[in-house]
C-alpha cells in the first residue's frame, strides 16, 4: 500500500536531495529544500516570506519563482523543515558581488 499524501507532496519537487546524509527525504526546489516529514504545515514560512514565494498546495509547501534568498523561511521554521540550498545561496552572493563590482566600475568612469 502506498502513501499517496507523501508521494504527491514529493512529486512537486525537482528531485530528492542528495545533500542530506541522514536518510530522510528532502524535496529540492530551486532555492530551498523542504522536508514533508518534519513539516507540520503551520504556514509560518508562507506568512513570513516577503515576496510571497512559498505557497501551500496539496498539503505541500511549494516554492514559486521570485525567491530573493532572504532565509526568513529557514530562520523562522519551528520544525527545521526548510533549509536554504547552499549552492543557490553561493550563486546569489556571487551575482550580488558581480553586480556591485560592475556598478562600481560604471560610477568610477
Amino acid at each position: 500500500m502506498t502513501n499517496d499524501r507523501v508521494d504527491s507532496a514529493l512529486g512537486f519537487g525537482t528531485g530528492t536531495s542528495t545533500d542530506h546524509s541522514d536518510g530522510i527525504r528532502w524535496v529540492d526546489y530551486a532555492n530551498i529544500s523542504w522536508n514533508p516529514v518534519f513539516c507540520k504545515r503551520c504556514d509560518i514560512c508562507i506568512e513570513i516570506c516577503p515576496k510571497d514565494t512559498l505557497v501551500m498546495r496539496n498539503d505541500a509547501v511549494i516554492e514559486e519563482q521570485n525567491c530573493i534568498l532572504c532565509g526568513l523561511c529557514e530562520r523562522y521554521c519551528p520544525d527545521l523543515a526548510i533549509e536554504m540550498i547552499p549552492a543557490a545561496v553561493q550563486a546569489h552572493a556571487a551575482q550580488a558581488a558581480e553586480r556591485r563590482t560592475s556598478e562600481g566600475a560604471a560610477t568610477s568612469d
